[in-house]
């Protein structure tokens, strides 16, 4: 075995197996995601659209519409510095 050789493996063998890891990690967490993902799907499909008659024959009510709150005030920018630098 040469030096260059040796150098090698040392510098690629700890990124082989952190690579690995990674990997393994990717796809477990893939795997979980699908998993939710279907399970969000089969939920969804089973929840009612509101678009169905009431069961006594009577007309729902309509919901009223929710009014867009104000995340933060706004402040206009200044156009114009006061101190001019």
């Amino acid at each position: 075995m040469n030096a260059e050789l040796i150098t090698a493996s040392i510098l690629f063998t700890p990124a082989a197996v952190a690579g690995t890891v990674f990997l393994a990690g990717h796809r477990a967490s893939r795997r979980a995601d699908d998993a939710l993902a279907a399970a969000l799907a089969a939920h969804r499909a089973t929840q009612s659209t509101g678009t169905e008659p009431p069961p006594d024959g009577r007309e729902a009510a309509p919901q009223p519409a929710a009014e867009p709150t104000r995340l933060a005030n706004v402040i206009d920018f200044p156009t114009r510095r006061r101190n001019a630098a």
